[in-house]
């Protein structure tokens, strides 16, 4: 039987993920926690079909090994600052200035992004600045585009036209077009806000392994 292994992005943790696997018990599934609000847990699964959020999807292409059964990228970018063939990514001095003021205020600089993501009152009295300052570091520079080309398994790719952290435009520019379902009204957290929907597309990409 394949294995999820649940993949969370930036400023979030394991947790993220548990409206989603409500919505299937049938189905063994394991998760990666990057550490940013305790201790790290980093699963080994192998040939798992990889469910990713946001820069998730780009962590995940940079440290798990293939080969993979599938990958479900949620909200997600194999690159995400703005690069030559790449215009529709976000100015790389913006993730500079971010990760600048993270240095002195990381409590205000998360909650700031958790809450355009759309958390209300974010928890985090548990949080690790160490690995989550490492990791926005990594985020603008990273560029996974050339892995997500070669991954020979069967793909597809969920965003939100309402996405304001990963707007249409770099959706459209991360994917092709037969692999890619936009989500009316979705915003940038879709695991939470239609977990329904997300499920039922998991499971049309489950049917279709080999």
């Amino acid at each position: 039987m394949t294995t999820l292994l649940c993949v969370h992005g930036w400023g979030f943790g394991a947790a993220f993920w548990d409206d989603l696997l409500e919505r299937l018990p049938d189905l063994t599934a394991e998760r990666i926690d990057l550490g940013f609000y305790g201790a790290p847990r980093l699963p080994v699964v192998g040939r798992p079909l990889v469910v990713a959020h946001s820069m998730g999807l780009a962590w995940a292409l940079a440290h798990i090994p293939r080969p993979w059964a599938g990958v479900l990228a949620i909200n997600a970018f194999a690159r995400f600052t703005r690069a030559q063939h790449f215009i529709e990514g976000v100015p790389p001095r913006m993730i500079e200035r971010m990760h600048s003021r993270f240095q002195t205020d990381p409590a205000a600089v998360t909650a700031e992004f958790l809450g355009r993501c759309g958390v209300e009152r974010p928890d985090l009295s548990a949080m690790a600045t160490e690995p989550l300052g490492r990791t926005l570091a990594w985020l603008g520079k990273c560029d996974e585009r050339s892995s997500l080309r070669m991954l020979a398994c069967p793909r597809l790719a969920l965003a939100g036209l309402n996405d304001p952290i990963v707007p249409p435009a770099m959706s459209t520019a991360s994917f092709p077009a037969d692999e890619l379902i936009l989500a009316e009204g979705g915003g940038h957290l879709l695991p939470l806000t239609h977990p329904d929907w997300v499920a039922a597309n998991l499971r049309r990409l489950l049917a279709r392994l080999p």
